[in-house]
């Protein structure tokens, strides 16, 4: 009988350790997409030519783990980005009435050289 209760107990354990730190990701998601969100208003205060660091101070941390491969597939060209830029990523704001599923602004030669909302494929 003994046995079975540490068996019983291990597997709990084991079982609300692993919901547990599913529990804590879905968090740590869901804080970094309130974190980088970006409102409408301060994606049309950034004006395309304006200096990469300007833009960058006047917005949040933008989106870590965006694939652009997820988003545009095989599209060498990332959906119209400008050859030669590097692009950043933001949520719309929560609270926000609407808005698209992605902000994205894409930086080369140290100017903002695109902006633009996105909705991610289906």
């Amino acid at each position: 009988m003994r046995k079975v209760a540490i068996i019983v107990t291990a597997v709990l354990v084991v079982l609300c350790g692993g919901l547990g730190w599913t529990g804590y990701q879905w968090f740590n998601l869901g804080r970094e997409l309130v974190d980088a969100g970006v409102t409408q208003e301060q994606f049309d205060a950034q004006k395309v030519g304006a200096d990469e660091k300007t833009v960058r101070d006047a917005l949040p941390e933008p989106l870590s783990d965006i694939a652009e491969k997820d988003l545009y597939g095989d599209d060498q060209g990332r959906n119209g980005a400008p050859a030669g830029s590097s692009c950043v990523y933001y949520t719309f704001a929560p609270l926000e009435d609407a808005g698209p599923d992605l902000w994205r602004f894409c930086f080369a030669d140290g100017k903002l050289a695109e902006k633009s909302g996105q909705s991610i494929p289906e």
